[in-house]
């Protein structure tokens, strides 16, 4: 917000140093941003926090410099309701939704003259980044500036009936101001008499009604919108205003009236005008509001001892009323402003405090004790996860949750099954990532040209249209592998490393279509639980990709893969010596070692110590499988006849599944 310095100085008397003020001002929580010089005067540039709607106006920042130095605050003059005469109504209007406009002031203003503003207006609006329009139109944009309350005039010769004021339908339209015909959309707020829309509330007035040379009499309406519809319409349109800028914040609820006053006056000094209808405001004046404040609070948040008068002086000079609480002399009750929306708790008010007081004024102090560290179960097993795929020599890949179109329809995925982002910004990021595979990719991609072999991973979120909890899409956590430059073996390899040290047993694969791997690729199961997806990548989606195979990969839930997951359980060495078996078998295709594993494990029991894959191969056009088991005994050593029996108490349950111990 820009402003020149000269305005300020109209309402508030402020020190001969520039450079001081906007420092003062600065640690006070109001940031300047530059300080320009511009004919003969000194432009301030704000940037101003959300939560303080209040400092969006001269009035506001002069508040603010009044209450740094202790200087006296002159508002300007108003029209004086005292001296109206005028009886006729004002054009009638109605609110379909209270909660899209809980607050206006209206009336009529006649015996107007259109013409150019006064210099002294034109100046502080281009000052201010405005462009003067007409006297009319100039002076609720310089109420607007002033106040920090926006306004509309409309030409009352070109309303028909009464207004109404309503949400918007599908398909309704406007020609705004700009000469610009707009679809409006659905639930945007709008103002219409008897025949057409003529306001696209809080963003831009309508041309059908627009003030021109020609009007005599204008209707005034200065209104508080909801501030989610004004911020919602005004994303959808990528129209941006210095109304709809202040009206997506929480405004002053009185302040509509003071606004109202104002432009009343200057259109008295500047067009002639006079009122010529009742005022009509509706939700005025607001209810006071009133904060209990523990004085000893101040002590312990701010770590000082600042006096009763002091903290008084503070929050007076800032506009708030103090009242000593009749029961407890200990707290204050505190009438807080209008303006102040964003304070509603004592420690808000400490927080005014603080900042007037001077936080560079307040001692330096270390903290009595180490405050200890403490890390998400979730986050602490994802970093687990991260370390054992690091200790593997996997790099890991941070990338971006939002994709193109493109991007999807290389890898074969339906663009109908993913989220697209409504109001995007960038068409390369207008969808919302499907599967962690496809940033894995883009890394391959980068990286191929310079190297051989590459393994990524990446954890975090992705987005499907599946509605989860509270109706909302699913954001699933995943963790995705990618190989490039390597065998099969060792993505799976990968994958059972990461199981076996997470204590994660009895897994078990099965066939799946996925779109972006070669067909059938694998589902990965562990105890009935699908745990994700394994897999080659297309040939033909690494060509449209532009990508050089072959490429493997495997995507797992982290979820799943938590509640799966065992403490591993310190077990101390056997006793007694264990005896060795080796074990060849002839296995049909559809058997996986998994299967055999899990049979092994279930039937050898706790006699078993160890099981290991030696060597697979083919042997007359059959697999085979030669497997190392190591068995003891806590009570003592093995004899052959044990091992034997212990071997029999698995041999039936392989060949019911089709193997064949050779």
């Amino acid at each position: 917000m820009k402003l020149p310095l000269s305005w300020i100085k109209e309402y508030v008397e402020v020190p001969s140093d520039p450079d001081k003020l906007a420092e003062d001002l600065q640690f006070s929580g109001t940031k300047v941003e530059s300080l320009e010089k511009e004919s003969g005067d000194l432009i301030l540039d704000f940037e101003i926090t959300p939560n303080r709607s209040d400092c969006y106006s001269v009035i506001g920042i002069a508040r603010e410099i009044s209450s740094l130095y202790k200087k006296v605050l002159n508002l300007p003059k108003v029209f004086s309701e005292e001296i109206q005469t005028s009886k006729e109504e004002p054009p009638k209007l109605t609110t379909e939704n209270e909660n899209l406009c809980p607050a206006y002031t209206l009336g009529l203003v006649d015996l107007i003259k259109v013409s150019k503003s006064p210099t002294w207006i034109i100046e502080k609006l281009e000052k201010s980044g405005l462009r003067a329009i007409n006297n009319i139109v100039d002076i609720t944009n310089y109420v607007m500036l002033e106040t920090g309350q926006p306004m509309h005039a409309f030409d009352v010769s070109k309303l028909k009936g009464s207004l109404k004021l309503r949400a918007s339908r599908d398909g309704e339209s406007i020609t705004t101001l700009d000469n610009t015909h707009r679809d409006i959309p659905k639930d945007s707020i709008i103002i219409e008499d008897e025949d057409k829309i003529i306001d696209l509330a809080g963003l831009m007035g309508g041309k059908s009604s627009e003030v021109d040379s020609t009007t005599t009499t204008i209707l005034l309406h200065v209104p508080i919108y909801d501030p989610v519809s004004i911020r919602k319409s005004s994303q959808i349109l990528g129209l941006r205003t210095e109304a709809s800028g202040r009206f997506e914040k929480k405004l002053d609820p009185a302040g509509h009236r003071f606004a109202f006053q104002r432009a009343v006056e200057l259109l008295r000094i500047v067009a002639g005008g006079k009122l010529a209808s009742k005022i009509m405001s509706l939700g005025y004046p607001p209810d006071p509001r009133f904060v209990s404040f523990p004085i000893s609070l101040v002590e312990r948040v701010l770590g000082i001892n600042i006096t009763k008068e002091k903290i008084t002086e503070i929050l007076e000079g800032l506009g708030f009323l103090i009242k000593r609480s009749s029961s407890d002399k200990k707290f204050f009750e505190v009438g807080v402003p209008t303006w102040r929306t964003d304070i509603s708790s004592p420690i808000d008010l400490v927080e005014e405090i603080g900042r007037i007081y001077g936080y560079n004024n307040l001692p330096k102090t270390l903290p009595s004790e180490a405050v200890p560290d403490q890390v998400l179960a979730a986050d602490n097993f994802e970093l687990q996860i991260k370390r054992i795929l690091v200790s593997l020599g996997l790099n890991e890949v941070i990338g971006s949750c939002l994709t193109s179109l493109k991007v999807i329809t290389d890898l074969g995925i339906e663009s109908s099954s993913c989220l697209r982002v409504k109001n995007r910004l960038i068409v390369d990021y207008e969808y919302l990532r499907p599967t962690l595979i496809l940033s894995l990719l883009s890394s391959i991609k980068k990286n191929q040209i310079s190297k051989s072999d590459l393994v990524f991973f990446e954890t975090g979120r992705v987005f499907n249209s599946n509605l989860g909890k509270y109706g909302l899409p699913d954001q699933p956590k995943k963790l995705a592998v990618a190989t490039y430059g390597l065998d099969f073996s060792y993505v799976r390899g990968y994958l059972q490393f990461l199981l076996g040290k997470l204590n994660i047993v009895g897994i078990t694969f099965d066939k799946e279509n996925v779109s972006f791997f070669d067909n059938p690729s694998v589902q990965i199961n562990v105890k009935s639980q699908k745990l994700g997806v394994l897999g080659k990548i297309n040939e033909k989606n690494l060509i449209n990709s532009s990508l050089v195979g072959p490429i493997f990969a495997f995507e797992i839930d982290i979820e799943t893969l938590k509640k799966l997951s065992n403490p591993i359980v310190y077990r101390s060495l056997p006793k007694y010596p264990v005896s060795k078996e080796n074990i060849s078998l002839f296995v049909p295709d559809n058997v996986t070692f998994e299967i055999i594993s899990s049979i092994i494990k279930k039937g050898a029991g706790d006699n078993l110590y160890k099981l290991e894959l030696l060597e697979e191969g083919e042997i007359n056009k059959k697999r085979s499988l030669l497997l190392a088991l190591e068995y003891f005994d806590k009570k003592g050593t093995l004899d052959h006849k044990e091992v034997a029996k212990i071997t029999s108490r698995f041999v039936q349950e392989l060949e019911n599944v089709g193997v064949q111990i050779r």
